[in-house]
C-alpha cells in the first residue's frame, strides 16, 4: 500500500521511505510537474505586475506633466491679474492725490 505523503501548503506529493520506488518515481513526476505549473503562473504574474507598475508610473508621470501645465497656467493668470489689479491701485491713488479724474476707471 502506498503511502500517500504530501507538502503541507501545495499538496504537492511527496516520496515515502515504505513505498515502492517504482511507485515514488511517478508521484515525484506529478510533483514537479505542478511545481513546474506553479512557477510558471508565479512568472506570468510577475511579468503582468511589472506592466502594470509600468503603466502606473507612465500615468502618474503623464499626471504630473499635466499638473505642472495647470499650474504653470494659474501662475501666470495669478500674475496677469496682480498686475492689472496694481495698476487700477496706482490709477486710484493717483486720482485720489490729484483730486481729479485723470485716469478713468
Amino acid at each position: 500500500m502506498t503511502v500517500d505523503n504530501k507538502t503541507l501548503h501545495q499538496t504537492y506529493p511527496l516520496p515515502h521511505p515504505t513505498n515502492q520506488l517504482d511507485q515514488d518515481v511517478l508521484r515525484l513526476v506529478e510533483a514537479l510537474k505542478a511545481i513546474d505549473s506553479n512557477v510558471y503562473m508565479l512568472q506570468q504574474a510577475d511579468n503582468q505586475a511589472e506592466d502594470a507598475r509600468e503603466t502606473l508610473r507612465k500615468a502618474l508621470e503623464a499626471q504630473g506633466t499635466r499638473m505642472q501645465a495647470q499650474q504653470d497656467s494659474l501662475s501666470d493668470k495669478h500674475d496677469a491679474l496682480t498686475d492689472k489689479h496694481i495698476k487700477q491701485a496706482r490709477k486710484h491713488k493717483l486720482n485720489q492725490i490729484l483730486g481729479e479724474s485723470i485716469f478713468p476707471l
